[in-house]
């Protein structure tokens, strides 16, 4: 009878309640166990089977209950661990869009520079040369350019976009009718226009006799330009010695 003392009063109360027991739920276990074994039909042995089932079952319902508490506990710390992975991801993706974010910014605001500088230098260029007349020599005119992109520290490659904006309509679609690689090389819209639009040998004496030093020109471009409209002169009428110079401005 000493299996009564060893067990728990929550499975002598079961056992009481399979044997038609009437008890008290104050009643402590030595009380449980007087009442069960002075039972009127107490068997010790029937006793003791359904005492040892109380307690199997028991214990087998605290470790089902411990697994599903193990199990949770693992569902929970999956759960968590994920929500970390979660929050890493977002964390790590937010920092890949603020850096994007920053890049772009960065971008836009080269962009923006780059375009505010290309149009202060369109108006420079524009400010210091006129826009080209079909009337004037194209070869004089391209030096005037020249000289204006460079000291504004303009880069060749950037030349003829600058020059279009100087130039008439269709003098721009000649262009324009290039192909690419063409369009874009300042030597070959040079040449082109050197082509297209030469003024004759009496067109240069005319410019040569008539031309006079604008103000916003220096000394310099004015030199410049006089020696580019007696050079075209000569040129164009094939003057290549001293006695046909001679004839001509007697």
């Amino acid at each position: 009878m000493t299996y009564l003392g060893k067990g728990r009063r929550e499975d002598l109360f079961v056992l009481a309640t399979e044997l038609n027991l009437k008890f008290d739920k104050s009643m402590t276990i030595a009380t449980l166990k007087d009442l069960i074994i002075g039972s009127e039909n107490y068997d010790e042995e029937l006793t003791k089977n359904i005492h040892s089932t109380i307690v199997e079952d028991h214990k087998a319902r605290e470790e089902n209950l411990r697994i599903e508490e193990q199990k949770e506990k693992l569902r929970i710390e999956k759960r968590e661990e994920k929500l970390r992975f979660e929050q890493l991801r977002l964390d790590e993706q937010k920092r890949k869009d603020k850096f994007e974010l920053e890049k772009l910014r960065i971008h836009l605001g080269a962009d923006t520079s780059k375009e505010s500088h290309t149009k202060f230098l369109v108006k420079e260029v524009s400010k210091f040369i006129h826009r080209f007349d079909l009337k004037e020599d194209i070869s004089l005119y391209l030096k005037l350019f020249k000289r204006q992109a460079q000291r504004l520290n303009i880069d060749q490659e950037n030349w003829v976009s600058h020059l279009l904006g100087l130039l008439p309509t269709e003098v721009s679609h000649i262009i324009a009718r290039e192909p690419d690689d063409k369009a874009n090389s300042y030597e070959h819209v040079k040449d082109l226009m050197l082509k297209r639009f030469k003024l004759t040998p009496e067109k240069f004496q005319q410019l040569f006799v008539t031309h006079q030093k604008a103000p916003e020109r220096t000394w310099i471009d004015f030199y410049h330009e006089l020696n580019t409209y007696f050079n075209g002169w000569i040129d164009g009428l094939k003057i290549d010695t001293f006695n046909k110079l001679s004839d001509l401005i007697t």
